[in-house]
This record gives C-alpha cells, sequence and structure tokens, in this order.
C-alpha cells in the first residue's frame, strides 16, 4: 500500500505536477519555456505499477503557469496552481522547465515537496509528461491540453 507522501505526489503530478530522466521534448522549432505559459487541460491520466489508484482517484483539471519567472530561451521559470474539477486550487507552488523537464516545487503542510518531471513530448497544443517513482515502483503519464495564455479556471462552469 502507498504511502500518505507517495499518494501526494502523484496526485500533484496529476494535479498538476512535474522527471528524473531526460527527454528531448519536440524539436519543431519552438521552445517549451516559450509555449508553457497559459492554462493546460488535463486530457488523460495513466498510472502503472504497484497502486491500487487509479486516474479516477485524482481531481487535477487545469494546470496554470504563469510568466512571471525569467527566461534565457532555454529555461522558464514561475509560478504555477492546479485546479480541481470543482474549481478548488489543489496546489500552488514555482516551476521551472526546459525542453526536457518540468520540475516543481510546493509547500505540504510547512514541508517543501519537489516533483521532477520528463517532458516525453510537447507541441503547440500538446504536453506529455512522466514521472517515475522506483521507490514504489510506479509511472505516471500525463497528457495536457493547451487552453490559451487567457484562459482562466472561471471560463469553466460547474456541471
Amino acid at each position: 500500500m502507498l504511502s500518505k507522501r507517495l499518494f501526494y505526489r502523484a496526485a500533484c503530478l496529476a494535479a498538476l505536477i512535474f522527471f528524473a530522466s531526460c527527454g528531448t521534448g519536440d524539436d519543431d522549432g519552438s521552445r517549451l519555456g516559450e509555449q508553457i505559459v497559459g492554462t493546460w487541460q488535463r486530457a488523460d491520466l495513466q498510472i502503472e505499477g504497484d497502486t491500487d489508484f487509479a486516474p479516477e482517484d485524482f481531481n487535477n483539471d487545469l494546470f496554470i503557469f504563469n510568466g512571471d519567472g525569467s527566461y534565457n530561451g532555454m529555461v522558464r521559470q514561475g509560478t504555477c496552481s492546479s485546479i480541481s474539477r470543482y474549481g478548488t486550487v489543489i496546489f500552488e507552488g514555482e516551476y521551472k522547465c526546459d525542453n526536457a523537464n518540468l520540475r516543481i516545487e510546493f509547500d505540504e503542510d510547512g514541508t517543501k515537496r519537489k516533483i521532477l518531471a520528463q517532458v516525453v513530448s510537447f507541441t503547440d497544443t500538446t504536453l506529455l509528461l512522466q514521472y517515475k517513482d522506483d521507490d514504489y515502483n510506479i509511472t505516471v503519464r500525463l497528457l495536457l491540453n493547451y487552453l490559451g495564455r487567457d484562459y482562466s479556471a472561471s471560463d469553466t462552469s460547474d456541471e
């Protein structure tokens, strides 16, 4: 059975989240650092390994990356948040990304948490992330669709 800490890590990745091995991203002439700013919506979540958790166990729906940090052409940093499908903030923190990795840091009950996710691929409209935790033999893949820079959580309606 997974610990509360591992569940929270996986939820944050699914809830946004973010990898130990390096990927290359899609080399389409654009940089993920330029594209990541804006709102992304969860399109798919896959969980593999020694766990009973299923994608339905995770509420993360929107991931918002703000471009309020620096960008040097290779790495962008700023603040980020994850919003549930009901409009509740799941976490807020800081991120740093390049074409290969997305790092997120946030506080959980006064303890700083860090997630490192591999950027498997990205285009102008999609971002595929993968998180591996070898200690617990779990792999989480998160596919996000780009909604835009001016899109906010208030643009959605509860159904």
